[in-house]
């Protein structure tokens, strides 16, 4: 596309149409913000567009206008700050007021053009007011408007509101493919609820307080229940973390696969532009079976280790009525290991 922008004709400089508001910038900013545009508009055609680019974004801050949003956009796009670029041409096309139809499909083409060079997250979140981090920089609250433009590479996604648990993701943003991040904070405070109520109830009798016998449990049962139904806890918490991963490596994989339409495009012989986005592919894929793996084990070991808690608690209330023949725990050894190709959960212990 010719690099037809800043320095045309037919563009005017800020302020010069029509009468600027009283209570707007005084004469003194806006003879600097004039200067910095045509500081800009001869940088420009002198083909030094990180010059211009700088100095339109002075004068944007200066005087606001449309005219100067466009420059700079254009002259992001010419410097490679494409990230900027998309995001500037996109409040550029949403400004209020009509834009004329000839700048308008110059700045809709121009946009295309950034946004193959960047990444793009659609984050939706079921709670308003939610803050979204990315990198661990803020960039806005839910809802939040349209995609959000960032630079290709493996990202860090932080979803947080006072009363729920924090969301962390990371989500790997792929060169002109947008990538939708769902999160539901309902669900996982809900969970969590559901997870705290859970450990209450492990050491008590339905409807009882915990010491409402006379008699309380043993050394020994204490610390059987105890590391049975903590480990339930961590099965079923690892088995959660384990899903979202998979799930969001999967998302990853869906991404790239989308991006080429089929997994064919992955055979040799392969240029070193589509191994690269085949390598992504691959490593996407792997982890998240290796993951779905981990979640596998995980449910599996908080069921049994539930289920053990639950046969040892009515063991000890059979126990209650025969005295003399009540269990004793000699020793107990619980174990989580976790490895590159899946996980195991165990518990020995002697009765």
């Amino acid at each position: 596309m010719p690099a037809a922008g800043p320095g045309k004709p037919t563009v005017t400089a800020p302020g010069a149409r029509g009468k600027a508001p009283e209570d707007k910038a005084s004469a003194e900013r806006v003879k600097r913000a004039r200067e910095l545009w045509y500081r800009g508009v001869d940088a420009f055609r002198n083909g030094k567009y990180e010059e211009a680019r700088v100095a339109f974004a002075e004068c944007y801050q200066l005087m606001p206008k449309s005219d100067v949003l466009r420059n700079l956009s254009i002259s992001e796009l010419q410097s490679g700050h494409y990230v900027a670029a998309a995001r500037h041409l996109t409040q550029l096309l949403a400004a209020p007021g009509d834009l004329p139809e000839k700048v308008r499909e110059e700045a809709n083409s121009r946009l295309a053009q950034a946004q193959a060079q960047v990444g793009q997250f659609a984050i939706s979140v079921d709670v308003a007011g939610a803050e979204i981090r990315i990198d661990g920089k803020a960039i806005g609250h839910s809802p939040l408007e349209g995609n959000w433009y960032i630079e290709p590479g493996q990202r860090e996604i932080t979803v947080q509101k006072a009363g729920y648990p924090a969301e962390d993701r990371q989500v790997f943003a792929l060169a002109g493919v947008s990538i939708p991040v769902s999160v539901s904070l309902e669900t996982l405070r809900a969970e969590q609820a559901s997870d705290a109520h859970a450990a209450q109830l492990m050491g008590t009798n339905e409807g009882e307080a915990p010491g409402a016998h006379d008699e309380g449990l043993s050394t020994g049962s204490t610390v059987i229940i105890a590391a049975t139904s903590g480990l339930a806890v961590l099965g079923l918490t690892a088995g959660i973390i384990f899903t979202v991963s998979a799930n969001n490596h999967q998302s990853s994989a869906d991404a790239v696969a989308l991006k080429f339409g089929s997994t064919s495009a992955c055979f040799p012989p392969l240029d070193s532009f589509r191994a690269t986005y085949c390598d992504t592919l691959h490593h996407e894929s792997k982890l998240a079976r290796s993951d779905r793996q981990r979640a596998i084990v995980s449910f599996v070991g908080f069921g049994v280790a539930s289920a053990t808690t639950l046969v040892y608690a009515l063991w000890l209330a059979l126990g209650d009525e025969q005295p003399d023949h009540a269990p004793a725990a000699a020793a107990v050894e619980p174990s989580v290991a976790v490895g590159a190709t899946g996980a195991s959960i165990g518990l020995r212990g002697s009765f």
